[in-house]
């Protein structure tokens, strides 16, 4: 992959494992592979960004890639029924369950108890990120791709019991909350800029809410952006991620992926590409009136409170990802 593949400011929680997380979490995998039937493997490479990833190699047969998720997120029974869905639907390039028993529960101790790591497996997909590969192009196909996924969703009936995300105000991720006037925060962000962000984000709930309202919501992918989507050397895109699946309009979706690359010089082409990518499929979701800057905003003032409330050094971060919610204010 090239040295210059683009990075945006919001690659959450990526950094690289200590000693210490890496031996527990070899532990944990092998625990895991060990109950899907896999005896004999070699974890080369394991990253964390929001969860640890393991790449796994065997003996014989295709790679596998193991998830170890922690964190609060869609419920595993809604992100593989979506995924499935998908799958059988669509002509769609995706993430590939491993099998029908994609995933384990695996109990941990910890200082304050006891938690549960969620193990899920899928065959390794080969590829770099569409980030090494930004082109107007690519871009177009990541349009129609979105479509397709779009004009499936329309069509599909979801079983009763799945519980997707809500995007229908900023901070619509269970237990976040606003946080960029703390006095903790005073020397990364100031008073004045916390302020617009502040009154951004109560824009920005008022108008998720009213699209959040409107009649017809259907399942979206929730976060198809440049890293979750892979190019093979054969041009094709591949869609991973399921994990944010939400329930809304295309608008959410659209505004999500359009967020990404904002900062860079060839932005509009890429943005201009990808509205005509989608327009080959299907109408543009953008209805008039619709404030679709102002969604990107609230999705770059979500990533700034995280960015706020995770990073040791978040200053560089707030300083790329300030300008988005300021153009919007």
């Amino acid at each position: 992959m090239s040295d210059d593949v683009y990075v945006p400011p919001q690659r959450i929680g990526f950094r690289e494992l200590s000693a210490a997380e890496m031996e527990r979490f070899t532990e944990i995998a092998g625990e895991a592979l060990g109950r899907f039937g896999i005896a004999s493997f070699s974890l080369p490479d394991m990253v964390l960004h929001s969860n640890v990833t393991a790449r796994v190699l065997r003996p014989s047969g295709r790679p596998l890639a193991l998830r170890l998720r922690t964190g609060p997120a869609v419920s595993v029974a809604t992100e593989m029924a979506w995924l499935r869905a998908v799958r059988r639907g669509t002509g769609i390039r995706t993430i590939e369950p491993y099998s029908d028993r994609n995933t384990i529960r695996i109990g941990i101790g910890t200082d304050t108890g006891t938690a549960e790591i969620e193990c899920s497996l899928f065959y390794w997909a080969e590829g770099e990120p569409l980030a090494a590969h930004l082109t107007p192009g690519n871009y177009r196909k990541l349009g129609r791709l979105s479509a397709e996924l779009h004009e499936f969703a329309v069509t599909w009936s979801p079983p009763p019991h799945l519980n997707p995300l809500r995007w229908d105000r900023t901070m619509y991720y269970e237990g976040t909350e606003l946080v960029v006037d703390d006095p903790r925060f005073a020397t990364v962000i100031s008073a004045a800029d916390a302020a617009v962000v502040r009154r951004t984000a109560q824009r920005a709930d008022g108008e998720l809410a009213r699209i959040a309202a409107l009649p017809g919501p259907v399942f979206l992918h929730g976060n198809i952006e440049m890293w979750n989507v892979l190019v093979d050397d054969q041009g094709r895109l591949r869609l991973l991620d399921f994990e944010d699946v939400m329930v809304g309009q295309p608008i959410h979706d659209v505004a999500i992926t359009l967020y990404y690359g904002m900062e860079r010089p060839d932005y509009p082409a890429l943005r201009k590409a990808f509205e005509s990518g989608y327009r080959s499929i299907r109408p543009w979701p953008v209805a008039p009136g619709d404030d679709l800057d102002l969604l990107m905003a609230a999705r770059a003032i979500m990533l700034l409170n995280h960015t706020l409330l995770t990073h040791v050094d978040p200053g560089p971060i707030v300083a790329r990802l300030l300008p988005v919610v300021l153009r919007a204010a």
